[in-house]
């Protein structure tokens, strides 16, 4: 059996900013990110955290949550106000890409990913309740998240799951055969399957899980999908649910 890599030490870096959510890695290993006053930053040097040099890219107007890098220097945000937004790295150019679906305004957007087909796919967390009050929807229980898709050359966007329990981070596996979507308020992740004979059904990917799934990431092509716990489980809200 392998031993496994020793991890690398952690560190503080001070980026001038509350709140960072989802973080995205460049070609070049520097690091992306969105914080609470709606600036999207870009942070270089991290070997070094005491020089590390932290660059604003672009304003979005609302509060960044989920990124998603694409190769023509460009960057996919999820903004809980103002719903998915495109980002032109290079001169800070912010357009919305989407804000709303069938008919409804779209509020708190959560997560994203782009397959190689150009389509794209996000969460959308709660229907009732806007992302200050996400606590409301925990509790509630209310099952208002969603799945969305965004065909290429689309600007409206279509539902593929409804009644998700806090939709949150977002992955797709290696060959692009399905994606998994946290849902933070079951404590689970769900499998949504994109091709083969399942192809638009959805199903368990892990169950009970020991916390409250967040972020989720994929460990580059054969890599594991790495899942962020917002927090531990709490038996009276389990109880209550």
């Amino acid at each position: 059996m392998d031993r496994p890599s020793a991890l690398t030490p952690r560190h503080y870096v001070a980026i001038g900013g509350h709140g960072p959510e989802d973080v995205v890695a460049d070609a070049r290993g520097r690091v992306l990110t969105g914080v609470a006053d709606g600036r999207i930053l870009r942070i270089d040097g991290l070997t070094e955290p005491l020089t590390a040099r932290v660059e604003v890219l672009a304003e979005t107007g609302g509060r960044p949550l989920g990124l998603q890098l694409l190769p023509d220097d460009a960057l996919l945000v999820c903004d809980a106000e103002r719903g998915l937004l495109g980002v032109d790295l290079a001169d800070g150019t912010v357009r919305v890409v989407a804000d709303e679906v069938a008919g409804e305004r779209l509020r708190f957007t959560s997560n994203v990913v782009a397959l190689s087909d150009g389509s794209v796919y996000f969460t959308v967390s709660s229907r009732r309740y806007p992302l200050d009050q996400w606590i409301g929807d925990i509790v509630e229980h209310t099952g208002t998240g969603r799945l969305l898709r965004l065909a290429p050359g689309d600007d409206t966007p279509e539902v593929l799951l409804d009644g998700l329990q806090f939709a949150n981070g977002l992955a797709a596996s290696a060959d692009e055969s399905f994606l998994v979507v946290a849902e933070t308020g079951a404590r689970r992740l769900t499998r949504y399957w994109l091709d083969g004979p399942s192809a638009g059904r959805a199903e368990p990917h892990a169950e009970n899980l020991p916390g409250m799934p967040d972020n989720i990431w994929r460990g580059g092509p054969d890599g594991p999908v790495w899942v962020s716990l917002a927090g531990p489980r709490i038996p009276p809200l389990d109880l209550l649910h």
